[in-house]
């Protein structure tokens, strides 16, 4: 069955509902709210140098991985060449 509102009864329809506005930054609140920020950018400052130095120290890394694998690979070919030596009658 359908409700329907009473005669005399406000109707809920074609409202919108309440929404509650955030209280506007009261001037005393101001230098706070402006340290705060101060203090998140220089937090997200010193961030993007850590990752900075991070990136440069990995790429400082695979180029000595590089040179590694390439003396290891040097190595092996040496070791084979006396291998073949002592294999020599």
């Amino acid at each position: 069955m359908i409700d329907y509102p009473e005669e005399g009864e406000p109707s809920d329809k074609g409202k919108a509902p309440l929404v509650e506005e955030p209280e506007p930054v009261i001037e005393d609140q101001a230098p706070a709210v402006a340290d705060q920020l101060q203090i998140f950018q220089e937090a997200l400052r010193e961030q993007q140098e850590g990752l900075e130095r991070q990136r440069v120290a990995q790429e400082t890394l695979e180029t000595k991985v590089d040179g590694l694998v390439s003396n290891v690979g040097s190595l092996n070919d040496k070791f084979d060449q006396l291998l073949a030596l002592l294999k020599k009658p």
